[in-house]
């Protein structure tokens, strides 16, 4: 847990400690204070697709459509956990959905209007599943799922990130304004030292979540 007070990292002073190690002076300073939320804000989607711990997951309920294929993902949606639905007289068999290729869905079932439970779903777009057999109710579903946290600015000071992997964001985030600096000896360092708070807060993480009755894997 971190410690909170002072020393707990924030939006602004995050910004402080960037613009304190990367030493600009001059225009380069103008450039970057102007550049700098940005700078952030990207690190955090970057880092949001690279994570996979725990932190970052999120469930997301909501209901199929009857005779609908394709359904909606969650607006912060960055990958896929699980997706299981319910069923029976009172919706409280749940089945787990199986992933497979949408190519291997419609192979299987070429008649879209052929109607049943779902038994596989797929990624159809950035914003939608497709599932299959096509739903003949509007069955509940939950799906676990990946997401990005709430974006750090001026009026959201803390997320995730700032409260258990400050100096990963920091690192991050400093390899990112070096590369926007053109100060190219010094992106590896960052890089470099990202690098290990990344792998540490992987290994950490993983050693205690077991995802589904299955260690979870960095493969």
């Amino acid at each position: 847990m971190p410690t909170p007070g002072a020393t707990a990292m924030t939006f602004s002073s995050l910004i402080e400690d960037i613009m304190r190690y990367v030493e600009t002076g001059g225009d380069d300073s103008e450039a970057a204070n102007i550049q700098m939320p940005r700078i952030v804000n990207n690190t955090e989607r970057q880092l949001a697709t690279q994570l996979k711990i725990q932190g970052y997951i999120g469930t997301y309920t909501s209901q199929m459509q009857t005779n609908q294929a394709v359904i909606s993902k969650p607006q912060a949606w960055r990958s896929t956990v699980s997706i299981n639905f319910g069923s029976g007289p009172s919706r409280n068999r749940r089945t787990t959905l199986r992933l497979r290729s949408l190519e291997y869905i419609r192979a299987m079932f070429p008649n879209q209007l052929s109607l049943g439970e779902p038994q596989f779903y797929a990624d159809y777009d950035l914003d939608h599943w497709w599932v299959s057999p096509t739903p003949s109710d509007a069955f509940p579903f939950e799906a676990q799922v990946y997401m990005l946290p709430p974006l750090l600015s001026e009026a959201n000071q803390t997320n995730y990130l700032t409260q258990y992997a400050p100096n990963l964001l920091l690192f991050a985030c400093l390899g990112n304004m070096e590369a926007f600096l053109r100060n190219d000896s010094r992106i590896a360092v960052w890089q470099a030292q990202a690098k290990e708070v990344y792998d540490g807060l992987n290994v950490e993480d993983l050693r205690r979540m077991v995802d589904r009755g299955q260690e979870r894997s960095t493969d």
